[in-house]
C-alpha cells in the first residue's frame, strides 16, 4: 500500500487546496484533477484548479471539467496538489511554488524529480488515474459514476486506448471495476477517439502531407507550424494523438511529431522499445516523459532542432 496514511492526514490538516498539472493538458492529468476535485469538495475543502493550457475540447464531457480554469489565483492556499507531473517546471506556471505552504505530489512518471514535502509516485502504474483508483478503493471511498467516467478517460488514454505495453492485467482490472459502477467504455471511447470536428480533420491531412522518413528509414517524423492553426481555424488539441502514427510504419524505430514557432519547436517522440526516447528528452532542458512516449522543447527554429534531434536519436541507434 502507497503512504495513503500520510495523504489522508495531509488533506485532513488543511482547509484550502489548489490543483494544477502539466502544459498541454492530456486525459489522465484531467481526469485525475477531477477525481481529486470532486474528492476534497466531498471533504468540505476549499478547492480551485488552475493550468495554465486550456482543456482539449474533447474531453470537455466529462462531467466538472469547467472547474479546471485558467484563472491564475491571486490569494495563498494551504496546499497546492500537483498531480500527473514530473517536473514543477513543466506546470508552465513560475510562481508556482509560493502559492501554497506545501506541495502535495501524486504522479506515475518514473522521472518525478520528488518536489513534493509529500510524494506519492509510482512508476509501474500506468496512469496518475490508476494511483487516484487505488487510494479510493483501498481506503474504502465511494465516488459516483462521473468519477469513475474521469478515471477510466484518464486509464484509457494514458494506455493509447489500451494499445501501449503499459496495459497491464492492473490496468483491465480497474477499468473493469469502473464499468461495473457505470461507465460506458464505448461511449467513452467514441468520444475521446473518434469525434473530430471539420477543422480538425484538415488540421490532420495537413499533417500527414508532411510524413517524412529519416535515418534509413528508423525514424518517421511528421510537422505542425502553429500558424496553420490560425490559417484553417483548428485548436491546438486538434492535433492529439498524432504523434503516435509516427511508429506505425514498417521498419520505423523511432518517431517525432514537431509542433513549432519561427523561435522554438516542441518534439514529441514516440518509440517502438528499440530507443528509451524518455531518456532523450530528459537530456534536454524540461523535457522527460516515459520510455516509449515523451516530449521536450528546443528553443531553436524546426530545422535546427530536428537536426539536433536527428544527431542525437542516431547515436542511440549505433548510426
Amino acid at each position: 500500500m502507497m503512504a495513503w496514511a500520510d495523504l489522508i492526514n495531509a488533506i485532513d490538516a488543511n482547509e484550502s487546496f489548489v490543483i494544477s498539472s502539466h502544459q498541454s493538458l492530456d486525459g489522465d492529468c484531467i481526469g485525475s484533477q477531477l477525481a481529486f476535485i470532486w474528492y476534497l469538495k466531498s471533504k468540505g475543502k476549499r478547492v480551485a484548479c488552475y493550468c495554465t493550457d486550456p482543456l482539449p475540447q474533447k474531453l470537455s464531457f466529462l462531467q466538472n471539467s469547467e472547474l479546471i480554469t485558467q484563472n491564475k489565483p491571486t490569494e495563498k492556499f494551504d496546499v497546492l496538489m500537483i498531480l500527473d507531473c514530473s517536473n514543477i517546471k513543466r506546470l508552465g506556471w513560475d510562481e508556482c511554488e509560493s502559492a501554497a505552504k506545501t506541495i502535495i505530489n501524486i504522479d506515475h512518471h518514473r522521472d518525478n524529480k520528488n518536489f513534493g514535502a509529500l510524494n506519492i509516485v509510482d512508476p509501474t502504474a500506468a496512469a496518475t488515474g490508476e494511483i487516484i483508483f487505488a487510494f479510493f478503493r483501498e481506503c474504502g471511498i465511494d465516488f459516483p459514476k462521473h468519477v469513475a467516467e474521469a478515471l477510466y478517460a484518464a486509464v484509457m488514454t494514458d494506455t493509447g486506448g489500451f494499445r501501449f505495453n503499459n496495459t497491464s492485467s492492473n490496468v483491465l482490472r480497474v477499468c473493469a471495476d469502473l464499468i461495473d459502477m457505470g461507465v460506458d467504455s464505448a461511449d467513452l471511447y467514441e468520444k475521446v477517439y473518434s469525434r473530430h470536428s471539420p477543422q480538425a480533420l484538415t488540421l490532420r491531412a495537413r499533417m500527414w502531407s508532411t510524413l517524412k522518413f529519416h535515418l534509413n528509414g528508423n525514424v518517421c517524423s511528421m510537422d505542425m507550424p502553429m500558424s496553420v492553426l490560425d490559417e484553417i481555424g483548428a485548436v491546438y488539441s486538434d492535433s492529439e494523438g498524432m504523434a503516435d502514427y509516427t511508429v506505425t510504419a514498417d521498419g520505423v524505430e523511432v518517431g517525432i511529431m514537431t509542433k513549432h514557432t519561427p523561435e522554438e519547436t516542441h518534439i514529441s517522440l514516440r518509440s517502438k522499445g528499440k530507443v528509451d526516447v524518455g531518456k532523450i528528452a530528459q537530456g534536454i532542458a524540461g523535457g522527460g516523459g516515459h520510455s516509449c512516449a515523451a516530449g521536450c522543447t528546443i528553443k531553436l527554429p524546426c530545422n535546427q532542432a530536428m537536426e539536433q534531434m536527428l544527431g542525437i536519436i542516431a547515436n542511440e541507434l549505433g548510426m
